[in-house]
């Protein structure tokens, strides 16, 4: 946590460097995978061939604003908490599954296969790293994501379209009569619109998932104290359930405007992340169930992870992924965040439990 991997601008070259020496010391193939400016991947695996499972997670961390207790920039021990920036999201279980690769190579556990761990860049932002890593890699049987789960067993996340929506309409002094609707007018009738859809969605049902929510979270028009401006522009965060594209979520913006009898708009992709769900019947969710409850000795049912992450890009690859890590959620990108010294340490034999079950000749 001592290095700086703010996001943006990332420099996870830093913390892959840092990964890299104590890999390589314990003697444990590994690289550095160059992105450029600064930004960089970890991989290491131990064993080699198939089947391979995959322990993974996100180098960088979002920006400390606010006044914290404790120095973002470190890891501050304090009644059992490490508080600092990415303790929880993520840097906590990176460290939590470095401790349980580097323990299994250097007990020399009878693993068949491959245990890989990737850590990548640039996740809090445009998963930069991701995609390079998937088009070098190529995927893994299964994959856990290290992401805060409170050590619940994750298998679906929703995915996120963000569009920005501009009202068109006449500029003109403010002092004049009215003539017609302007842009912001306009606007205001869309907001509405906007709503009523999120009503709509959030009836929709899933056996994980919370349902879809649609909100506006930024409206912009001004041009001049005294100008009723010719432009207002929204942003929208739509949160989607697994399965639904691009191309349909800006349908539901243009369809839900046109009957609202807004017809002079124009729509932008500012950024779209789908929606990942690994079913949770499926054997990797039931095996990980049983073996991270025989080692915390609770029972482990699937469950919804509450963020978008990156889950969905390693489904689309071919892996069966899912989501399990130490902290809590309500934890990331707050001030002061933490994680504690016993989650890390039950992490950390979770990942390696799971490594020696998945990795024993069985399959």
């Amino acid at each position: 946590m001592q290095l700086d991997t703010v996001n943006p601008p990332g420099h996870e070259q830093a913390a892959a460097a840092y990964l890299h020496r104590q890999f390589s010391a314990a003697g444990v193939p590994c690289e550095v995978q160059e992105l450029g400016g600064g930004r960089a991947n970890f991989i290491a695996c131990i064993g080699s061939g198939r089947p391979v499972l995959e322990l993974g997670g996100h180098l960088d961390v979002v920006p400390c604003p606010g006044e914290w207790r404790h120095p973002p920039l470190a890891a501050t021990e304090e009644d059992g908490l490490f508080y600092g920036r990415g303790a929880c999201d993520m840097k906590g279980g990176v460290a939590a599954m470095c401790a349980a690769a580097l323990g299994l190579y250097e007990e020399k556990a009878p693993l068949r296969g491959t245990l890989r761990l990737a850590f990548v860049a640039d996740e809090e932002h445009a998963n930069l790293g991701m995609h390079a890593y998937l088009a070098r890699y190529p995927a893994a049987d299964w994959a856990v994501l290290g992401e805060p789960t409170d050590l619940q067993v994750a298998v679906a996340h929703r995915g996120a379209a963000r569009f920005y929506i501009d009202l068109h309409g006449r500029a003109r002094h403010a002092a004049l009569p009215a003539a017609g609707e302007t842009a912001v007018t306009r606007a205001a009738r869309a907001v509405l619109a906007l709503d009523a859809l999120n009503i709509r969605l959030s009836g929709l049902r899933h056996p994980v998932l919370p349902g879809p929510s649609l909100a506006v979270t930024q409206i912009q028009g001004y041009e001049k104290d005294n100008v009723i401006p010719a432009r207002v522009r929204l942003l929208t965060d739509h949160r989607l359930l697994p399965g639904t594209t691009q191309a349909q979520a800006r349908q539901l913006l243009e369809n839900a405007l046109v009957q609202a009898g807004i017809t002079d708009f124009s729509l932008e992709t500012r950024f779209f992340m789908p929606g990942g769900e690994l079913p949770a019947d499926d054997d990797f969710a039931r095996r990980t169930c049983a073996v991270t409850g025989r080692v915390l000795g609770r029972g482990q049912t699937p469950r919804a992870f509450g963020a978008s992450c990156e889950q969905c890009f390693l489904l689309q690859a071919g892996a069966r992924a899912l989501v399990f890590g130490p902290g809590s959620l309500e934890q990331a990108h707050t001030t002061d965040e933490y994680v504690s010294r016993s989650q890390l340490l039950q992490a950390a034999a979770c990942y390696r439990a799971l490594a020696l079950e998945m990795l024993n000749g069985d399959g």
